[in-house]
């Protein structure tokens, strides 16, 4: 395993242990600011958080 193999997988385990920690925020859109702090897409948080366009949401427009 080379260096860029051994950094994407780091990153990916990185989101899969966020999005295990938000899990028990039971707030949407805290749970929607959460990961957008951690550097989560729209499209990565729709999913996890069960909406459809979470850009509308309160969390995402948080500061």
């Amino acid at each position: 395993m080379n260096d860029k193999q051994f950094e994407e997988i780091s990153k990916k385990l990185d989101k899969i242990f966020a999005i295990i920690a938000v899990q028990s925020i039971d707030n949407k859109d805290d749970k929607i600011n959460t990961l957008k702090r951690l550097g989560f897409s729209s499209d990565e948080i729709n999913p996890i958080v069960g909406v459809k366009n979470c850009r509308q949401m309160e969390g995402w427009k948080r500061k």
